[in-house]
């Protein structure tokens, strides 16, 4: 097996293996039909941006090739102000077993080192016995909530406003997720700021909350120092989608989130039974208020 750096070539082939293993993963736990069809090519193109900006931002980033030099397994990590994410982590199910994942996570995940580090992670068990030796324990599950936004608007609650896609807003969302998160990443904010409307929540004159709204295919994520204000923030994204002509909303919410589970429950929506496992080595992470992005690869 050869181990090399990804390289802007490999961009489109490992999505393909990430779609192929994801798709194996779930037509085995009968998640999907046996006559349902992997969009490879549509999924790819809704997610063109998002992979490139986590290509170009990669703190580790590597592919596993067998001996014809086809690739069979793709491991790659983000790291921002201390903190150690693995985002993607997929190797074929032909090649599964023989060492390859525990190699790739070496390189791209390596054991060591006192920071925060997390995974977003499917309920493969083969996966999480693996994940579970780098340092990282079960923090929350991520449900996968769906549903129809309802005909709502932001401007209707009071402390929710509209912001502009500048410096000080970027200030604003950095300090919140800094107290819930437990670290700031303004180079993914900064990303999210130029394709998706942000929405802010003041109390009493200081911004206690902020939400990433809607556009064609993506939402989130959102946070709020009191958790029981992340419905008021879910308002503002259901707004959002409606306003970008959206008929279903897809969210990842933590299980421990009960204030958002509830209200989406209460609104119809339903729990996909593809879940999530959130992992971290510290318990810094806030997650009764804070929603992922729908694209629920990175926080």
């Amino acid at each position: 097996m050869n181990y090399r750096r990804f390289t802007t070539q490999d961009r489109e082939p490992v999505y393909q293996l990430f779609r192929e293993s994801l798709w194996d993963f779930m037509t085995a736990g009968g998640l999907v039909e046996a006559d349902d069809v992997n969009e490879v090519d549509a999924s790819f193109e809704r997610q063109r941006d998002f992979y490139q900006h986590l290509e170009q931002t990669a703190y580790e980033d590597w592919i596993a090739e067998d001996d014809r030099g086809v690739i069979v397994g793709w491991a790659r990590s983000v790291e921002r102000a201390g903190h150690l994410q693995l985002t993607h982590f997929f190797v074929a199910p032909s090649t599964q077993g023989q060492g390859v994942g525990r190699a790739l996570l070496d390189r791209a995940f390596a054991p060591g080192g006192d920071g925060q580090r997390s995974v977003l992670a499917t309920t493969n068990p083969s996966a999480l016995s693996l994940y579970l030796r780098y340092g990282v324990s079960f923090r929350s599950l991520g449900f996968c909530m769906y549903g129809a936004p309802r005909n709502t608007s932001a401007d209707l609650y009071p402390g929710i406003e509209r912001a502009e896609a500048g410096r000080k807003t970027l200030e604003e969302i950095s300090r919140i997720e800094a107290r819930v998160l437990g670290y700031e990443r303004p180079v993914d904010l900064e990303f999210l700021l130029q394709r998706q409307p942000v929405y802010l929540l003041r109390r009493q004159g200081r911004v206690t909350g902020y939400a990433f709204g809607s556009n064609d295919h993506d939402c989130g994520p959102a946070a709020a120092l009191d958790p029981a204000d992340l419905p008021l923030l879910l308002q503002a994204i259901e707004a959002s989608a409606l306003a970008a002509g959206r008929d279903e909303l897809t969210l990842t919410v933590p299980a421990v989130a009960h204030h958002a589970v509830d209200w989406l429950l209460a609104g119809g929506y339903r729990i996909d039974p593809f879940y999530e496992v959130l992992l971290a080595r510290q318990p810094t992470l806030q997650l009764d208020r804070y929603l992922l992005t729908e694209c629920s690869f990175i926080w």
